[in-house]
């Protein structure tokens, strides 16, 4: 492994174990925290697609209404 990726790999341990610790003293996690620990957790967050999820709905409404 290259030392910069293992820098980097060093870096994002210790930026996690920072907002895990955040959390357990009850602190506001930011979301670049938030996301950390999920990205740690195998968790990503899906982020909806607000262009596709009103052309959906709008899809919904108009076949619905003819039907």
């Amino acid at each position: 492994m290259s030392a910069e990726l293992n820098q980097l790999m060093l870096e994002h341990e210790e930026y996690l174990e920072s907002a895990l610790e955040d959390m357990e003293f009850g602190a506001l996690l930011t979301d670049d925290q938030v996301a950390c620990i999920r990205q740690a957790c195998g968790k990503p967050k899906q982020r909806k697609n607000e262009t596709l999820t009103a052309l959906f709905n709008d899809f919904g409404t108009i076949f619905r209404s003819q039907a």
